[in-house]
């Protein structure tokens, strides 16, 4: 079983419900895209992360929400997934954690942004996002894991 597994279904009106499984714990997560586009932060985070600066990520569940932290730990990645129901990080509770090489964390949300690319949604549904940036996390990506 991977350790990273990430589903969604078709984003409706601002609301994108994602389905991550982490070593076998399942977290539903039903985001808003006000005030953040957290498909757009997911980019940068992993562009941050694969150039080696820790990185996050809000999912603002309305008024809960997720926190997604990508942090590096020697040679693996950790990522660590908080929540508060009131979203507010100060008050976040750690509810999941991994950590496994770059490509078993990387390669999955890397996968689910080019998917999510190619049904091309748009407003009403889900603000535009800049993918520009995809294939150069990629490159880096690769080069990470043939080192």
């Amino acid at each position: 079983m991977p350790l990273l597994q990430i589903s969604y279904t078709p984003p409706s009106h601002g609301w994108l419900a994602l389905t991550l499984t982490l070593d076998g714990k399942v977290l539903e997560i039903d985001a808003s895209d006000i005030p953040n586009n957290p498909v757009q932060e997911l980019i940068t985070a992993l562009e941050d992360i694969v150039r080696g600066q820790d990185s996050s990520v809000w999912w603002n569940l309305e008024p809960a929400g997720y926190f997604m932290y990508f942090e590096r730990a020697a040679e693996n990645l950790k990522l660590r997934i908080e929540y508060a129901d009131d979203g507010m990080p100060g008050h976040a509770k750690e509810v999941a954690v991994i950590q496994g090489r770059p490509a078993q964390i990387l390669k999955p949300f890397w996968r689910f942004l080019r998917e999510f690319q190619s049904q091309a949604f748009a407003e009403p549904h889900w603000p535009l996002v800049d993918y520009q940036r995809l294939h150069q996390i990629k490159l880096l990506l690769d080069a990470k894991t043939t080192d």
